[in-house]
């Protein structure tokens, strides 16, 4: 019975280190976005990440659409990417205005497989509001007002009121 037990127990762990192993080719990278968040048209966006040294590999994502000089990987809009002797890169780039708002998946390639995966959110180019809502900031202009209000009452109920002078000639 105990062989048994462990001839099945050697099974389940070749069974699970076949399923759960890293596929063929792919590197252990890393990816990040500053900002995380990016207008389309808007400022730069930096892309920095790391994956097998001295290498060339690319940057893809369809948040890449309409950039000058991209070239494709399997259809979909492509960054070419050098590697250091440290293995980490970087990159600048403004989204194009076009780029609807949206998650956009964006992976690295290199040195033959898929290094890294991460998730850039673009938003339109028009300007987000921020801030109070106009309601709070009408609340907040009547509170002024009301203060304001005191404010002057009490200053008139200070004031000594002068005794009118009358003259007779």
């Amino acid at each position: 019975m105990r062989r048994l037990m462990f001839a099945v127990a050697l099974v389940l762990t070749g069974l699970a280190t076949v399923v759960f192993a890293p596929g063929a080719g792919a590197q252990a990278g890393s990816i990040t976005f500053d900002p995380s968040t990016v207008v389309a048209g808007g400022g730069k966006l930096f892309i920095n990440g790391s994956c097998e040294a001295n290498t060339s590999g690319c940057v893809f994502s369809h948040a890449f659409a309409h950039q000058p000089s991209v070239g494709e990987f399997a259809g979909v809009p492509a960054i070419a990417i050098t590697t250091s002797s440290t293995g980490t890169f970087g990159i600048g780039l403004t989204i194009d205005p076009s780029v609807a708002p949206g998650q956009y998946t964006v992976s690295v390639r290199c040195g033959g497989g898929l290094a890294a995966t991460g998730t850039l959110t673009v938003r339109s180019g028009t300007l987000a509001v921020t801030g109070s809502s106009s309601r709070t900031l009408g609340e907040i202009g009547l509170i002024v007002m009301a203060i304001g209000s005191a404010v002057v009452l009490c200053a008139r109920r200070r004031t000594p009121r002068l005794a009118s002078r009358t003259t007779t000639v």
